[in-house]
C-alpha cells in the first residue's frame, strides 16, 4: 500500500505543477522528500505503464499518455460536472471571470469541471485540485450542507489533525445555510470568491458553484450583481438524481 500511495503521490506533484513539462528524480526526490533510489524505481514503474514518459536524451520524466487517457476517463464519468455545466456557463457569460465545481473527496473538496477567465489577469483552476473543506469556500459551502453526523465525524477529525476556530467555523456553515452562498476574501490571492450550492429536485446537496475575481476588478456593485445571478442560477437549476 505504501508503494501505491508514493506513486500516487509523485503523480499529483508533476501534475499540481504545469508549468514544469519535464522533472529529473532529484526534482521529485526533493519535492516530496523521498529517498532519490526509491523515486527512481517508481518513476521507472510508471513509465513501464506508460503513465509517464522519459526523454531518452535528458532522462528527463513527463506526464504520459496513459495518464491523460485515464484522466479523460474519469472526466466522462463525472456526471455532476456535465449536469451543472450550464450553470458554470451561464455565470461565466455574465462576468467573464474564472467559475468552478467542487465536489466532496473525503476530507477535502476536489475541482472537477472549469472555465477559467479570459482577463490577463487571472486564476486559472486545474481539475483535480483538492483544498481541504474548512479551508476553502467552496468546501465550507459543501461542509453546509453534511448531515449532522458526518459533519461531527469530520470535525473531530479536523480537531485532531488542524488548528481551527470551530465556534467561527460553524457561524460562517450557519450563515451560509441562512443566506444562500458565502462571500470570503482571500488576501494570499488578492481576490474574493462567490460560491453557492447546488441541489438535487430532491432537495440534496451535489455540488458547490465558485466564481474567483480579482479584488481589483471588483466593486460594491459588481458584488451585489454576483450574489444576485449566483442565486438566480442555483436556484433555478436543479440536478435529477
Amino acid at each position: 500500500m505504501q508503494v501505491i500511495e508514493k506513486a500516487v503521490e509523485i503523480l499529483q506533484l508533476m501534475s499540481q505543477h504545469p508549468e514544469e513539462k519535464f522533472w529529473r528524480v532529484t526534482d521529485v526526490s526533493k519535492g516530496l522528500d523521498m529517498n532519490v533510489s526509491t523515486t527512481h524505481r517508481l518513476m521507472q514503474s510508471l513509465k513501464n505503464s506508460g503513465i509517464i514518459n522519459q526523454d531518452e536524451e535528458t532522462k528527463k520524466y513527463s506526464l504520459g499518455i496513459n495518464f491523460i487517457y485515464y484522466g479523460d476517463m474519469v472526466r466522462e464519468m463525472n456526471l455532476p460536472g456535465i449536469i451543472i455545466y450550464p450553470l458554470m456557463e451561464k455565470l461565466y457569460e455574465e462576468f467573464g471571470e474564472t467559475v468552478f465545481v467542487t465536489i466532496k473527496d473525503q476530507d477535502n473538496c476536489v475541482v472537477i469541471e472549469r472555465i477559467n477567465s479570459y482577463h490577463q489577469l487571472r486564476f486559472v483552476k486545474r481539475i483535480g485540485e483538492t483544498y481541504k473543506l474548512h479551508e476553502a469556500p467552496c468546501g465550507k459551502v459543501i461542509l453546509a450542507y453534511l448531515t449532522e453526523e458526518l459533519f461531527n465525524r469530520l470535525l473531530e477529525r479536523i480537531i485532531k489533525n488542524d488548528s481551527c476556530d470551530t465556534k467561527k467555523l460553524k457561524n460562517e456553515l450557519n450563515n451560509i445555510r441562512e443566506n444562500g452562498y458565502l462571500i470570503e476574501s482571500i488576501p494570499s490571492m488578492d481576490s474574493t470568491i462567490f460560491s453557492a450550492p447546488v441541489f438535487s429536485t430532491e432537495g440534496n446537496f451535489i455540488a458547490s458553484l465558485s466564481i474567483v475575481i480579482p479584488k481589483c476588478r471588483l466593486t460594491d456593485e459588481l458584488s451585489c450583481k454576483i450574489v444576485r445571478v449566483l442565486k438566480d442560477i442555483v436556484e433555478g437549476f436543479m440536478v435529477e438524481q
